[in-house]
């Protein structure tokens, strides 16, 4: 290594990133905005659903105030919401270049924050995933021309003979995210994964987790899914289906979504819808902690006392 290197490697910091995930309804949104205000930080979601507009009650996002095109928490300026239409494409790939791009421009004035449970977004930044193998385009149009006829169904099946265990590792019910694992996996032939870059990262991450015991979880799952019902998610799907966003568009598959869209044109009582979002929340959340689960670099709290006191060891 050359001195000018040496010298500008020993001038150089990491920026420090906190990140603070968990299962949903797991209270995590609150320890980041304590933390956030605490140690002069901003927030970026990491919440494959939160960036769509209009889409606010089904996503549970923060109560948001708007100013000058900037979105604010309780005072604390939040990144990555409300970035595209429900009708527009936004991938792994488009958060990851813009989580780096914001904590480039103000990690080094602020505490860069990252809270959410797309476990997939944040293993991608903290692990410094390399994007840019295993793309196709004559692939990926195969098989979204085959979801189109056949389904979902059978473009999995297709996958599990490279990959069977690639339910475990993509949200399955989403056509978009099936078509791009199936690319992957038949442009390289192997079960689908993320590469690392072989480089080291600008970034010095903490992961804070936010747990509860599965039960107080469930149970608070249920409740915020009837609140969800009387804010008006019913009226929010209502009035995305008027504006033209059909129920087949790949935001529209989330969880809240797709039952109210089934309730609305007749598929199911709306006891029957709530019932299934509760449903099915509570498996997503199990899923989260199974993903959290296998990375032993988490700090796992039970209050935001215990997440302060983590921080500010992190942050000495």
């Amino acid at each position: 290594m050359s001195r000018l290197k040496c010298f500008r490697s020993s001038i150089m910091k990491k920026i420090k990133i906190i990140v603070v995930l968990g299962p949903t309804a797991s209270g995590k949104s609150k320890v980041a905005l304590e933390l956030a205000k605490k140690f002069n930080g901003f927030l970026i979601s990491a919440d494959s659903r939160q960036v769509y507009r209009e889409m606010d009650i089904g996503t549970n996002k923060d109560p948001l105030t708007e100013k000058n095109g900037k979105y604010f928490f309780d005072g604390i300026e939040e990144f990555l919401v409300n970035v595209v239409a429900p009708d527009e494409n936004s991938t792994l790939d488009d958060w990851l270049g813009s989580a780096r791009k914001q904590i480039s421009e103000v990690g080094q004035m602020k505490l860069p924050i990252i809270v959410g449970g797309t476990g997939l977004y944040v293993s991608a930044l903290i692990d410094n995933y390399d994007l840019r193998g295993g793309f196709d385009e004559k692939l990926r149009i195969k098989f979204e021309k085959m979801i189109e006829e056949k389904g979902i169904a059978a473009v999995l099946e297709e996958i599990k003979k490279i990959d069977p265990k690639i339910e475990n590792k993509i949200d399955a019910k989403n056509p978009r995210r099936v078509a791009r694992a199936a690319e992957i996996c038949f442009a390289t032939g192997k079960p689908f994964e993320r590469m690392k870059k072989e480089i080291d990262s600008e970034f010095e991450f903490l992961q804070i987790g936010v747990g509860a015991p599965r039960e107080k979880l469930y149970e608070k799952i249920n409740q915020r899914v009837d609140r969800m019902i009387e804010s008006g998610l019913i009226e929010e799907v209502k009035k995305l289906m008027a504006g033209g966003y059909s129920c087949d568009l790949p935001s529209m598959t989330g969880i809240g979504y797709w039952q109210v869209c089934d309730y609305l044109n007749g598929k199911y009582s709306l006891e029957q819808a709530i019932e299934l979002i509760k449903r099915d929340t509570r498996r997503y959340a199990k899923r989260q902690m199974t993903w959290f689960r296998r990375d032993e670099r988490i700090h796992w709290v039970k209050n935001e006392e215990q997440a302060e006191e983590i921080a500010l060891e992190f942050l000495k």
